[in-house]
């Protein structure tokens, strides 16, 4: 029989009220799943502050319930931040972790910290790529004008390396090229508008703000470049949108990435906080619709290998069927242990 899958949300959108309350109603509702006994496996995506306190409270809550836990590693600071925790705040990520039947990590770099600095054994640890859906369309749809298209997805902030993506795009070289950028995503846009302004490129940039699914897969129909300027990631969603609608794309070295693109070959990788750099690879794409065509194309050939949620998703399946199948072989063992009675 093939199980049920309900996606329960523990944080919300808002402050910390609501967060709360999101997370005591999901609490209330895995409980309910629980005493109807259909609550077989717990799946949580696990990242740092708040999302590793209720993490914590949900593996508890997982053990003491008897029910398997697996947990999915998201943040690509969480080892940044667990080494600044306070040593009980490291014993509790331990204990978490130690208490999962499997932990899923998003690409080999995140296998090594899991085993070395939680000691969590390889054999419960699987590298599973972050993935998404084949776009729906393919078709690409250039400017009239011919001018080159540079696209930013992610929160607006020093973060994703937006104060080097700027120092980038309004150099020398950027400015005598014909181009425009697209920054979309929350965060503040007003302030990345003046900043822009005043380094003379205002005209040039448009930010409209957080985009759906939709309008994001739009939007990329529509890119020429899609930059990512990060300091930090675990695995950028927004890289593999790029690949999957054929857009070239730009990307510093960080998280899992280079572990799937290779530099010149299916993208252009640059260090991070190095807007030079940034602007050399940006200026080669600008110039060169031929490059950024086999780029792209190259890119798109790594998407359909390694990261169509379609490959991706029999992969998970297959590992929820063997943490159940330890459940069940777990429970049989337990009831042939249980002392006999008779009359």
């Amino acid at each position: 029989m093939q199980p049920d899958l309900e996606i329960v949300d523990t944080r919300g959108f808002g402050g910390w009220g609501v967060a709360g309350g999101t997370f005591l109603s999901a609490l209330a509702r895995l409980a309910k799943l629980r005493t109807a006994g259909r609550l077989a496996l717990i799946h949580a995506n696990v990242s740092v502050r708040g999302s590793s306190v209720r993490k914590c409270v949900i593996g508890l809550l997982a053990r003491l319930a008897g029910v398997k836990l697996i947990l999915h590693l998201h943040s690509g600071r969480f080892f940044e931040f667990y080494a600044d925790l306070p040593a009980p705040g490291r014993l509790a990520i331990r204990l978490l972790f130690a208490s999962a039947a499997r932990v899923i990590v998003l690409g080999r770099v995140w296998e090594e910290q899991v085993v070395d600095v939680l000691g969590v054994p390889r054999a419960k640890v699987t590298v599973l790529y972050n993935a998404v859906r084949m776009p729906d369309r393919l078709a690409r749809r250039s400017a009239p004008d011919g001018v080159c298209h540079i696209v930013m997805l992610g929160r607006l902030g020093p973060p994703k390396g937006l104060p080097e993506l700027l120092e980038a795009l309004s150099g020398e070289a950027m400015l005598s090229r014909r181009w425009r950028a697209t920054l979309a995503g929350d965060g503040d846009a007003p302030g990345m508008l003046e900043e822009a302004a005043r380094r003379g490129i205002g005209d040039r940039i448009r930010a409209p703000g957080w985009l759906d699914a939709g309008a994001v897969s739009s939007l990329l129909q529509e890119a020429d470049i899609l930059v990512l300027a990060s300091r930090s990631e675990n695995l950028s969603v927004a890289v593999i949108e790029a690949l999957a609608h054929r857009v070239a794309v730009i990307t510093t070295a960080v998280g899992s990435i280079t572990e799937l693109v290779e530099d010149g070959v299916s993208a252009l990788v640059v260090p991070t906080k190095d807007p030079a750099a940034l602007a050399v690879a940006l200026a080669k794409l600008v110039d060169d619709p031929a490059e950024r065509a086999r780029i792209a194309e190259q890119g798109h050939d790594v998407f359909k290998a390694r990261l169509d949620a379609a490959a991706a998703a029999p992969v998970l399946a297959s590992l929820y069927r063997s943490v159940m199948r330890e459940t069940s072989a777990e429970q049989s063992i337990e009831r042939l242990r249980k002392p006999r009675t008779t009359a």
